[in-house]
């Protein structure tokens, strides 16, 4: 009976240090397998991905006299404006002239409606494309921005009223402002912009270039995605 409690103490005993072997080998394993050096497990990596497009819809209000031509017609025009944009690159210039510089750059491509209020046309209809660098600085919700791009536009126009000499016209813009982000996705913009119009000269001798520089401020509501 004596030898039989032994035994049966040596089998408790044996299982134990069987057990005891697998628990130290199960937790030497990533020791091993990364090489002798316990190394800490990363944290799986973020499955979203950059917001690179965005979309946004502004209006606003500007005024213009034309530079040339007689009778000086003074406009007020009301834009409505459908923007989308890309980014081109990541933030950087975190350390160049102290970090003012730090941002990003942007191509836009806009569609343009005017109502003409007040001046010899109605309306223009165009596109305008052009780049848009973003000053971002760290922690800032707000991102003052500043952009300029070039397009065409069509408008009704009304050279014997003393408006625009032909109904195809160049276009160039130049916007300083800034955005604002309201959540992570949605944002708004609010900006002034000078806008140009003109035909080039190519409605002369007959009809006389007239254009356009208008001014005033834009206000947008955007999407990021």
């Amino acid at each position: 009976m004596r030898n039989l409690n032994e035994t049966s103490r040596m089998l408790r005993s044996g299982k134990m240090f069987v057990a005891c072997l697998a628990a130290v080998t199960l937790l030497s394993l990533p020791r091993v397998m990364a090489g002798g050096d316990m190394k800490e497990i990363a944290p799986p990596a973020c499955s979203c991905t950059a917001k690179d497009w965005s979309i946004e819809l502004g209006s606003g209000v500007t005024w213009s006299n034309v530079r040339s031509g007689a009778p000086n017609q003074a406009y007020t025009i009301v834009p409505i404006s459908l923007t989308a944009s890309l980014a081109v690159d990541e933030v950087s210039l975190d350390n160049f002239l102290g970090g003012w510089l730090r941002g990003n750059t942007e191509f836009y491509f806009r569609g343009d409606y005017g109502q003409i209020v007040h001046g010899p046309e109605n309306h223009y209809e165009g596109i305008l494309v052009g780049p848009r660098y973003n000053f971002v600085q760290p922690g800032w919700d707000v991102i003052p921005f500043i952009e300029g791009g070039v397009g065409f536009d069509f408008a009704d126009s009304q050279p014997q009223a003393g408006g625009l000499g032909q109904d195809f016209n160049f276009s160039f813009d130049v916007a300083v402002g800034f955005k604002y982000k309201i959540t992570e996705d949605f944002y708004t913009r609010l900006s002034c912009e000078y806008q140009h119009f003109s035909n080039a000269g190519m409605s002369e001798p007959t009809n006389p270039n007239h254009p356009i520089d208008s001014l005033g401020p834009k206000l947008a509501f955007g999407y990021s995605f």
